[in-house]
């Protein structure tokens, strides 16, 4: 089983801005607990903050996407979504992520391999995991140079 994930940098960059936006919701908390009066709106953006930061969260530590002998193991933030190989049609890198189509015209996108250009060049797997599928998928034809 392969599985790959976001790339280091980008985890580390979400974990951080995660773990200081804990930090400034609890500073928010501490400060509104120590306000005088009128002190909702404080409450109200220190779990905005919380919230935000969770969600980073999920972004560094819950994407992934996994190639085992039958399956793809497709995991974007909550669920895992288990497509047998013998559905998979192609897939192709794109602006967010792998796009997988699938025998019955359905897609499923993979956020975890993204192409991050913004970032800096080169750290996208997106074609090494379109790759990697299509050949798992159709072992006699090579679709690695899928067009999008």
């Amino acid at each position: 089983m392969r599985t790959w994930r976001p790339h280091r940098l980008l985890r580390w960059s979400h974990i951080a801005a995660a773990v200081c936006g804990l930090v400034a919701g609890a500073a928010l908390v501490a400060l509104a607990a120590t306000a005088g009066q009128d002190t909702g709106p404080m409450f109200g953006l220190a779990g905005l903050v919380v919230l935000i930061s969770g969600y980073l969260l999920l972004l560094a530590l819950n994407r992934r996407v996994s190639l085992t002998g039958d399956e793809v193991v497709v995991r974007n933030l909550t669920a895992d979504r288990h497509i047998p190989l013998k559905s998979v049609a192609s897939a192709a890198p794109g602006h967010g992520g792998v796009d997988i189509r699938l025998k019955d015209g359905s897609h499923v996108k993979v956020m975890a391999v993204g192409t991050y250009h913004w970032l800096a060049p080169g750290l996208s797997r997106a074609d090494e995991v379109a790759g990697a599928i299509n050949a798992a998928a159709d072992p006699a034809t090579d679709k690695r140079t899928t067009a999008r």
